[in-house]
């Protein structure tokens, strides 16, 4: 029953196409182009949609839901990126979506004025990727390690698998959030990002919003020093 210490890496845009919210807006001008792209950005990841309303003419609630669906997929991301089984645990599959919105809060991005390239509007997105991963590795690695060994020991042998489960789960949700409040960020991306118009109205396009959600955090993550060789599962 050991963990593994090589985990997949994380999946940042599986589903992200059918989740982020990019609905266009009407009337178009260079500062309504950088204040949506802003918004934008601020409705998917900040959950702040008031302007991202104003400017589409959305449905407030419908944004807030596609906000709810953004964090639940980083929360599922999370969860497959260090093997955790606590989809139908009712404490800790809520405290890893809990752990998701508070570190999309951290999002940090710059959005420049709009500027004409072959007469096609384009507005700079420069994006510091949330860098929790690399930041926890260590920790995470070290973390596994430890719990092997207990397993190795026969501590964990009268626990239920779901009891199992949890008690990993627990330590490595405790890693992450232990490190929100002091985030580090990766080197900054621009994203460049084409205003798509279409008579009165303009949006995003789907390979940018791509782009985007891509950069939100860092997944280049660099391997962690060990103690001992690794350990296999076993049952």
């Amino acid at each position: 029953m050991n963990r593994k210490l090589l985990y997949k890496k994380i999946i940042a845009v599986s589903l992200t196409l059918m989740l982020v919210f990019a609905l266009g807006g009407c009337g178009q001008s260079n500062s309504r182009y950088q204040s949506y792209v802003k918004s934008m950005i601020n409705a998917n990841y900040l959950g702040v949609t008031n302007e991202y309303v104003k400017l589409t003419g959305s449905d407030s609630e419908e944004v807030e839901a596609v906000y709810l669906q953004n964090v639940t997929r980083l929360a599922n991301n999370l969860s497959a990126y260090y093997g955790l089984d606590i989809s139908r645990d009712p404490e800790l599959g809520p405290a890893m979506v809990d752990l998701a919105k508070k570190i999309y809060s951290k999002t940090k991005f710059d959005v420049g004025k709009t500027y004409k390239d072959n007469n096609i509007n384009y507005v700079d997105v420069t994006i510091y990727p949330i860098n929790i991963l690399n930041q926890t590795n260590q920790d995470v690695y070290e973390y596994i390690e430890k719990f092997n060994q207990a397993v190795d020991k026969g501590d964990y042998n009268n626990y239920t698998k779901e009891e199992y489960e949890y008690e990993f789960a627990s330590g490595i949700i405790g890693i992450l959030a232990g490190a929100v409040d002091e985030i580090d960020y990766a080197d900054p991306q621009v994203v460049k990002v084409r205003i798509i118009t279409s008579d009165d109205t303009y949006y995003v396009g789907s390979d940018d919003i791509k782009n985007i959600d891509m950069a939100i955090i860092a997944t280049d993550v660099e391997s962690a020093s060990l103690t001992d060789a690794s350990p296999s599962d076993a049952d």
